[in-house]
């Protein structure tokens, strides 16, 4: 991501919230600038210095009350974060929010709200914000010791919503489906087969398709990782395979897209225990397993799939593998990884990928964050749709 970042901090919870943000949006490769509040009284410049903020941000810093127009019009984004009702005096005093209006960039709002806070506070707010305005509710709590404790909205979600306010929106009224995670086939009231998949890809894809403005259902299994609130991502929670395989076909209506990045249990014991399975001395357990659904082969059979996108986790012969799977299943595109490779397999942050389509040569992208795979394939993704 690029794109230059204005944040307005206000009051004691810049302290503790600002830094770490600010942090993390340059860590995403923004440019972030900061204009502290300065008024007498517990202001943004009361607890962090400007030569401070300066040094986080890595650019000049002045105060808001001290910004011209041209200061606006130079970003992409203004982010209030956090805000408070002393920053609309600020407005209200000085020339900032004509600044603002005029600038016509948008503005996301952070309010950091005490823990007994009513839902009508903010709206307060809103009604004196520009109409580019998005207001982030949160309810995380922001502990400020003796000062007390503020509600707030979490970091990492906060950081999705920059990343949709800045995005090319290249899928903006697309409609996806997306599987993530593994499935649990369960044997008896204490153990269960499944696999070592965390769902990191399968949401990294979610987040980054929904970031992009399109309409996304999120089909997972258990997870090991946190969906952020973002409104057009809505999250279908299933455990097995055959669960798995109802809700896919439950939502498979008016899709541009579908990606299948669940790593699904192939075998289902044939049938469940209602009892814990007992250890007997001596003897030993045999389990009988059938076929579990699949879901892409059945996907793909289908005369009126969407683009339709599949996932091959191998540890040999991947191209084999993985051209085999993009033929047979009838798929536009296999995402393939060597498991076997450090940095690829399950449970990891990174992942390298090779895209396979029936029309097209090979395309290995770079060992990259997630995160970054995600925007990468569904780069290749938008690009057929528009065909």
């Amino acid at each position: 991501m690029a794109g230059r970042i204005l944040i307005i901090a206000d009051g004691p919870a810049a302290l503790s919230y600002a830094p770490e943000l600010i942090t993390r949006l340059r860590q995403k490769k923004y440019t972030v600038q900061v204009a502290p509040t300065a008024y007498d009284g517990p202001s943004a410049l009361a607890f962090v210095s400007e030569l401070a903020w300066a040094t986080i941000s890595g650019h000049p810093c002045k105060a808001i009350e001290k910004l011209d127009a041209e200061a606006f019009r130079q970003q992409d984004l203004i982010l209030l974060a956090p805000v408070s009702p002393q920053v609309l005096e600020v407005f209200r005093r000085g020339k900032a929010l004509a600044y603002l209006q005029e600038a016509g960039k948008p503005v996301l709002a952070v309010p950091a709200r005490l823990p007994d806070a009513v839902d009508e506070d903010p709206v307060l707010f809103q009604t004196q914000m520009p109409s580019r305005s998005r207001l982030c509710l949160g309810e995380t709590p922001l502990e400020l010791g003796a000062m007390g404790a503020l509600k707030i909205t979490p970091t990492e979600t906060l950081l999705h919503f920059v990343d949709a306010a800045l995005s090319k929106n290249d899928l903006q009224g697309k409609s996806a489906l997306i599987t993530a995670g593994p499935t649990a086939e369960d044997l008896d009231p204490v153990r269960y087969l499944t696999n070592r998949s965390t769902g990191k890809m399968g949401v990294a894809l979610a987040i980054a398709a929904a970031v992009r403005g399109a309409e996304v259902h999120l089909i997972h299994g258990p997870l090991q990782t946190t969906l952020p609130e973002l409104p057009n991502l809505h999250a279908i929670s299933v455990r097995s395979a055959a669960q798995m395989h109802q809700a896919v076909v439950d939502h498979w209506h008016h899709l541009d897209f579908a990606i299948l990045a669940a790593a699904v249990a192939d075998f289902t014991p044939d049938h469940y225990v209602p009892q814990k399975i007992k250890k007997i001395d001596g003897q030993s357990l045999i389990l009988h397993l059938l076929r579990t659904p699949d879901i892409l082969a059945e996907l793909g059979s289908r005369e009126d799939h969407p683009y339709l996108v599949g996932f091959a986790a191998e540890s040999d012969d991947v191209e084999i593998n993985a051209i085999n799977k993009l033929r047979k299943k009838r798929c536009d595109l296999i995402c393939a990884n060597d498991i076997r490779k450090p940095g690829c397999g399950f449970a990891t942050d990174t992942n390298q990928i090779t895209l396979y389509s029936p029309d097209e040569a090979p395309m290995q992208l770079p060992l990259k964050d997630k995160a970054e795979v995600a925007h990468d394939i569904l780069n290749h993704i938008a690009k057929h749709l528009v065909k």
